[in-house]
Parts: C-alpha cells; sequence; structure tokens
C-alpha cells in the first residue's frame, strides 16, 4: 500500500494533467480504496460474524425471536460477495447494534392459547413479499426462513382443527417461477466469491431450499396450496441439481468465481439435496436421473465427519458443526447405507460413537434434562434438543426395527441361570460380561420383549458404569417433559410443536431409574412375584447387545 502511495504522487505531479491522466489517477485511487476496503473486511468479519452467534445464543435463551438471524447472516455474504460493499457492511453493523441493543428485538410472549401463538406468528409475513423475511435483504434469503415459520405454522394449523391460510401471496416466489428464472437464480447462487468463504454458509443454501419442491407435494408450500409450480419448473429443478454434482466428491456446492471448482465439500446442503434422488431406503426415485458416486458420497462424508469439534468459544465454527453431524449422520444411515461396504460402516458407527459422547457431555443441561445447540450453555433450546432428537433416531436410538437394519442382529443371548435371588455377582454378570461389548446401560423385563419392542415392557434401568450418555429410557420423558414447559416457541429454524410432535411419536413412558442398590432390590421383588426376570445390556447407540434371563429356584422341602 505504502508503495502504490509513493509511486501515486511522484506520477501525478511529474507532468501536465490530461484527461488521461484523470481517468488513470481515479482508477488508482479507486484500486487504493477497494484494497483498504478488502483489508477492513477481511479483519473485521470472522470477528462480528463469531460475535453475532454468541450473541443469537444468548437471545435464543431469553426468549427472542430469532428465526431469521442465520438468513439475514447469509444475506450480508450475498451482498459483499456481489460486490455491494455498502450495503453488506452497513447491514452487518446495523445487525451487530441491534443484536447489542435488542432494540427492535421481538420478545415470544407467552401465549394464552394456540389460536394466539398462530396469530402471532402469522403478524411476522412481510405484506410487500409474503416471506418471513425483512425485505431490506436480498430475495435469495427469503424461502429458507418461510419455509420454517410455515412448518410451524402448520403444526399450530392442525391442532387448532383449521387449514393454513397467510395473510399475503407468496410473491417472491414470482422471481423465479419459469424454467429460466429458477435458472438464472440457481447459476447467481452457485457461483461465489472469496467474501462468502469467510461466512459458516453461503448463498448455495439458496439454492438448496428449493430442493423440496423436487417432488411434487412434499413441500410445506405446495402442502398447503400457498403456491403451484408447473411440471416443466419442476424438472428444470431436478435437472440442474444432477448436472452440477460434483464427480470427485459426489457432493453438491457453491463453486468459485474465479475457476469454477468446488469452493468445500458442503455436507450440509448436500444432505437435503439427496433427498431429490433417493429415498431414506435408498432407492432411485427418478429413472432418468439416478443417484451417481454413492461409494464416493459415502466415503467423503465420513472424512468430513472425522473433523475435530471446534472449541467451544468460536460459536459460528460450532453452529456450522453441529448442523454437519446431525444431517451427515441422517444421510448415512438413511440415504447411502444401502449397499455401504462393512468396513465403511463400522468406520461410521465408531464416529457416531464418538459423537454422542460428545453430544451428552457438552450439550446436556442434567437439571433441565435436555439439549442446548451450543456447549456449555446454561439452558436448553428448542434448536439443541430437536436437532439431537433427530440425530439420535436417525442412529436407531428409539427403533428396534432401525437398529437392525442398521446394525443387523447384535444380541448375544448368554443363558439362563436358575437362582434363588437376584445378587450383585448376577448384576456384574450382566454388565461385565466377557467377549461383548461393555453395557451402558441394562433394562429389566419380566420376560423376553416382544420382537424389536425394545421400549415396550422395561420395568426399571441402571447404569452399571459410569457414563454421560442416558439411556432412552431415560432421556425421553425428560426431554419431552422440558419441551412442554419451556416458554420458548420457536428457535433458528425449530418450533417446539415439531419437536412434541416428534417426541410424542416415540411412546416412551417414564419408568424407575435405580443406582445399581436399588436396581437389585427391584430385580428381586420382581422375581419373586413373577418367578422370572430378563436383564437385557445396551451400548451406547442403546442397540442390545445381550440378555441373560434368571428364574426363581424352587427349594423344595
Amino acid at each position: 500500500m505504502y508503495f502504490l502511495r509513493q509511486h501515486f504522487r511522484k506520477w501525478l505531479f511529474s507532468k501536465k494533467i490530461s484527461f488521461k491522466k484523470i481517468i488513470s489517477v481515479a482508477f488508482i485511487f479507486l484500486l487504493l480504496i477497494l484494497l483498504s476496503l478488502g483489508t477492513v473486511i477481511k479483519k473485521r468479519v470472522p470477528t462480528e460474524v463469531n460475535d453475532l452467534f454468541r450473541m443469537n445464543k444468548g437471545l435464543q435463551e431469553q426468549g427472542y425471536y430469532m428465526g431469521d438471524f442465520e438468513f439475514k447472516m447469509l444475506g450480508i455474504a450475498y451482498y459483499l460477495d456481489k460486490g455491494h460493499y455498502f450495503s453488506g457492511m452497513s447491514r452487518l453493523d446495523q445487525l451487530h447494534k441491534q443484536l447489542k441493543s435488542r432494540k427492535g428485538l421481538i420478545k415470544v410472549p407467552e401465549f394464552r392459547s394456540k389460536e394466539a401463538e398462530l396469530e402471532f406468528y402469522r403478524d411476522l409475513q412481510n405484506p410487500r413479499t409474503g416471506a418471513f423475511m425483512d425485505d431490506s435483504y436480498p430475495h435469495c434469503t427469503y424461502n429458507e426462513v418461510t419455509e420454517n415459520a410455515l412448518l410451524h405454522l402448520e403444526a399450530l394449523a392442525k391442532e387448532t382443527g383449521q387449514p393454513l391460510r397467510l395473510k399475503y401471496p407468496l410473491k417472491y416466489l414470482d422471481e423465479i417461477n419459469t424454467p429460466k428464472k429458477l435458472t438464472a437464480f440457481l447459476n447467481d447462487v452457485f457461483h461465489v466469491g472469496r467474501f462468502a468463504a469467510k461466512f459458516p454458509q453461503t448463498s448455495f443454501l439458496f439454492a438448496r431450499s428449493l430442493a423440496g419442491f423436487c417432488n411434487e407435494g412434499e413441500e410445506v408450500i405446495e402442502r398447503n396450496h400457498l403456491y403451484k409450480f408447473s411440471p416443466e419448473w419442476r424438472r428444470a429443478l431436478i435437472r440442474w441439481f444432477y448436472e452440477n454434482q460434483d464427480p470427485r466428491t459426489g457432493f453438491w456446492g457453491p463453486r468459485t468465481n474465479k475457476n469454477g471448482k468446488l469452493l468445500k465439500t458442503d455436507l450440509n446442503n448436500t444432505a437435503s439435496i439427496i433427498k431429490v434422488f433417493v429415498t431414506q431406503d435408498g432407492n432411485d426415485i427418478h429413472r432418468e436421473f439416478p443417484l451417481r458416486y454413492k461409494d464416493r458420497m459415502f466415503e467423503t462424508t465420513l472424512e468430513v465427519l472425522s473433523g475435530p469439534m471446534p472449541k467451544d468459544a468460536q460459536v459460528d465454527e460450532v453452529h456450522e458443526w453441529n448442523l454437519k453431524m446431525g444431517k451427515g449422520i441422517s444421510m448415512l444411515t438413511r440415504y447411502l447405507w444401502k449397499g455401504a461396504s462393512v468396513e465403511n460402516k463400522a468406520k461410521a458407527k465408531k464416529l457416531m460413537e464418538n459423537y454422542v459422547r460428545i453430544i451428552f457431555e457438552k450439550n446436556y443441561i442434567s437439571n433441565e434434562g435436555a439439549f442446548s445447540y451450543y456447549p456449555v450453555s446454561k439452558h436448553a433450546t428448542l434448536d439443541g434438543t430437536g436437532n439431537t432428537t433427530g440425530g439420535l433416531t436417525d442412529m436407531g436410538f428409539f427403533s428396534g426395527e432401525k437398529q437392525k437394519r442398521l446394525w443387523g442382529e447384535n444380541v448375544i443371548d448368554l443363558g439362563t441361570y436358575e437362582i434363588s435371588g437376584f445378587s450383585k455377582a448376577d448384576l456384574d454378570l450382566t454388565a461385565n460380561s466377557q467377549g461383548v461389548a461393555r453395557a451402558n446401560s441394562l433394562r429389566l423385563y419380566p420376560s423376553n420383549p416382544e420382537g424389536n419392542k425394545l421400549t415396550s415392557g422395561v420395568l426399571a434401568i441402571t447404569y452399571p458404569h459410569k457414563t454421560p450418555v442416558l439411556d432412552v429410557m431415560d432421556l425421553t420423558p425428560k426431554m419431552e417433559h422440558w419441551t412442554q414447559t419451556t416458554s420458548q416457541t420457536m428457535g433458528n429454524w425449530v418450533s417446539k410443536e415439531a419437536v412434541l410432535q416428534e417426541l410424542g411419536t416415540l411412546n416412551i413412558k417414564q419408568v424407575p431409574v435405580y443406582e445399581k442398590e436399588a436396581f437389585i432390590r427391584s430385580a428381586n421383588h420382581i422375581l419373586r412375584k413373577n418367578q422370572k426376570i430378563v436383564v437385557m445390556a445396551f451400548d451406547l447407540l442403546q442397540v442390545p447387545r445381550y440378555k441373560i434371563t434368571f428364574h426363581l429356584k424352587c427349594n423344595l422341602p
């Protein structure tokens, strides 16, 4: 920079001023401004982004509506990336000041009824665009945040027994409602520059947000008859995704403006786009557009998920890591498991076990019985609890049938024993059997569980060893209670109604959780009453590993 200034002064005063010289001076002056601006952005953006995510975390816990926060951040990234530096930096400053002062933020009230809550969220719609987003941000930010709001409104509408109706039409979709306009939009958000790379997500997310429209009737907007796209439009969308899959990694993601190469292995968006092409059982949906590069996708996913967790203070990176882990595990277990090698499945299992330990150690708020989204937080949140519930579901935590599909038949029958009473030695035999996996928890049954119904008929549980990971019989009622009683109604993308619905479908009832001595006493009481008990050991992923049947010995005179 110093060299340019010195060269500029020497050249400016060396000869007579001419029109050509004026143009050259203006160009050099502009170059100096751009270089200075680039330096400012490079230094300020990472610091302010992390600070904004930190404030977002705190404001969520305090009950403020933050459903549009992530998308405002992405709108700022889009402005900077397209060269609209003033718009981008001014909005970054405005958002920082607003979150710090809380001026203009909406505190979600305690609702007297579901009808009142429905009306509150309907009022968040923008009358000019129909989106649930501030229209001072770019058009590309509108759809994802609107879909999130509509999912919550849909759940509330069902509870109140009415169809989902909005105050204003979704006019923003008119901007992309033909194949030509759609393709132009997709190509615009597909290519990004160096400034966008400094944000956890890029504008490519807005291409991914349209993926739900590929399968007719599945997306919340079309499902509720709020907007309708043509079959030609839908076909153009599917073809665009098909043609823009990266053959080296199997992933989708943003491409650089400079050379068109994949900017990063974008797992979060890939995990959503894959649903366009395959069912949850791994079968192709479109004969003309089958999913390609499946093996490479599995291996790339393992590579991405194997990276270390960011430090707790790096809130923006932790935010992205949580998304990545949840969506990556979902992609593996739902869409890529079929046909995967035994070696890759074993690697995935080890990775999941490590993830489960981390999430319980860092994000489980034991005095509240639910999860935060960020580590070492004081309070649980809807995003944390909803995201974790979804991840545990994908790993088969709550379903014997899904466990069997993922891990096969794992239960080792260690035999039947006739005993006069259940003792510590019997508990230790169950908990520390040689040659099989270490037990994380033990469940007590009156008889062998029927089929894959491992959460039915449980009489008690215990933890034979110190562990941060709760058994689902212990965890699920606690999460359900917290969700029912929390004043939070909407996170960044997860709603209270959605979490309650997901937990409600699990149908897991509260059972006694005992220390080992109390568990032994309970087992003896049931053994004397029932003449028989079954103790089953479960590992970290809640997979049944072995069982022992105990019969009460008859003491004949």
